[in-house]
């Protein structure tokens, strides 16, 4: 059920309204309820494919609980972490690799019969998979005790407001939050009530508005060229930012307002200064994810650089991977790990530790920063692209015609919309400035009361306007993966 939505809406002010009405002891019951509703709302037959996952992750944690013996818990280990993933493997991947197989046959001139089978990708199941294998080897490795109760380990993975793009939440954090006794909080609901406004007005108002734009110039890459393509990728690059913080503020808003915290998955990434730091910046929980349960396991940073290097990439090959099952999201990954390993050696070879780093500032940090996002936005390129032919056609024409009323006629975009984009993403920098110095929407509580009003009322008016005029229904992105 989308965020962005009426019914929505009515299903979350219900939904609200009950669970701070009924005792402590039966909520637990009305946010499973909540979510299974939530999730068939998408599709029914979605169920059956978390169920499996959550059923198999759940008995596979109790099963390793009470193994004494290493070798039997650690192969109870990797059979509950195979069959999870397996369900991502063949919804999300099979038809990839068909594909991928036939082609490279091809190319050695052996027939073969392309074939692909019809399969419907759940929503969220890049997500929820995450969540069940990170939970399987947190429990063998001690770190967070096996849930008995199977119905709150439903809810732990299925949480309605995360369960479609994530935070991807870890159980030491969350399963602690099912029993803990809740009273109404006036003041984080009204805060959790800002970041769902402010979710709804980067999805709504900026994220939709500049999607139109964008799907113009990449949906028919061969047809155009030009400035069209650098200002079609500057406007992606603000797109999915929006659309994706967009809903990680509207899931940790609408979890707050049922008193639960979700993990932060934004932290103003544009304003990073190198790629390690972006990826400290953007989603959070899955450049955590990796860390731990890849990158650190094939033994990060231990065993010498090189092999430093090549955990780097491989780390951040399967991050591409993890998001699409296609070539240009591996492409994107090895350009964010490649850029990556092109950093560490420069400031090995300048020796510049974390002290020197923390200390640059002024103009090399600007620069520096600009630099981040210019790399960051070609890496877009390829992520956005429908194939690595396209996005090849991007970088070899971007600059063959540097004529503004070109590109604006490609795109079909009026001088008005090029301001109204232009605002939006000078609005979005300067937000995120503030938002660097403190928590802005915390520290609204300080700014007279009827200016805040004033706020509210004018982003909800946007948010209705932007959300009737457009009558299709824009998916998150993140929703493909």
């Amino acid at each position: 059920m989308l965020f962005s939505t009426a019914a929505f809406a009515v299903f979350m002010t219900v939904v609200f309204l009950v669970y701070w009405l009924i005792p402590h002891k039966y909520r637990w019951i009305l946010i499973l309820i909540a979510n299974a509703w939530s999730y068939i709302c998408y599709d029914v037959r979605y169920l059956a494919v978390i169920m499996v996952s959550i059923l198999a992750s759940y008995a596979c944690a109790i099963l390793m609980e009470g193994r004494q013996e290493a070798g039997k818990k650690k192969i109870l280990m990797i059979t509950g972490v195979a069959v999870t993933l397996s369900l991502l493997l063949v919804f999300k991947y099979l038809n990839f690799a068909l594909y991928s197989v036939s082609k490279i046959l091809g190319k050695f001139s052996i027939p073969v019969h392309e074939t692909t089978l019809k399969l419907i990708m759940p929503v969220g199941i890049s997500f929820f998979t995450f969540t069940t294998v990170g939970y399987i080897i947190d429990v063998y490795k001690g770190k967070t005790p096996a849930v008995r109760h199977l119905g709150k380990y439903a809810l732990f993975v299925s949480f309605f407001p995360n369960i479609a793009s994530g935070p991807i939440e870890r159980a030491g954090h969350f399963i602690p939050q099912i029993d803990k006794e809740k009273s109404f909080d006036y003041d984080n609901v009204v805060y959790s009530a800002r970041l769902l406004l402010l979710g709804l007005f980067k999805k709504i108002v900026i994220a939709d508005m500049m999607a139109k734009y964008v799907d113009a110039v990449y949906n028919e890459a061969p047809e155009h060229y030009g400035i069209c393509f650098l200002w079609a990728t500057l406007l992606y690059s603000f797109q999915i930012y929006c659309d994706f913080s967009g809903y990680s503020d509207m899931a940790i808003g609408v979890a707050g307002m049922l008193g639960y915290d979700l993990i932060g998955n934004f932290r103003q990434p544009y304003l990073a200064s190198s790629i390690k730091e972006y990826w400290g910046r953007w989603h959070i929980s899955l450049s955590t994810w990796f860390r731990d349960y890849v990158y650190i396991p094939l033994g990060g940073n231990r065993r010498g650089k090189a092999r430093r290097d090549l955990n780097l990439i491989i780390t951040f090959l399967l991050s591409g991977l993890w998001h699409g099952a296609s070539w240009t999201f591996v492409l994107w990954g090895g350009i964010h790990g490649f850029a990556q390993i092109v950093e560490n050696r420069i400031k090995e070879l300048l020796k510049i530790d974390k002290e020197k780093e923390k200390a640059i500032r002024g103009p090399v940090k600007l620069l520096l920063t600009l630099l981040t996002f210019c790399i960051v936005s070609f890496a877009w390129i390829f992520f956005r692209a429908n194939s690595i032919s396209e996005a090849i056609h991007i970088v070899r024409t971007m600059f063959a015609d540097m004529s503004l009323t070109g590109a604006m006629a490609q795109m079909t975009m009026s001088v008005t919309s090029v301001v109204k984009t232009s605002v939006a993403i000078l609005l979005l920098i300067i937000y995120d400035i503030f938002n660097e110095r403190g928590d802005v929407l915390r520290r609204m509580n300080k700014v007279h009361p009827a200016f805040r009003w004033v706020l509210y009322f004018a982003a909800a008016f946007l948010v209705i306007v932007m959300k009737t005029h457009n009558t299709d229904i824009q998916e998150f992105i993140y929703f493909k993966f």
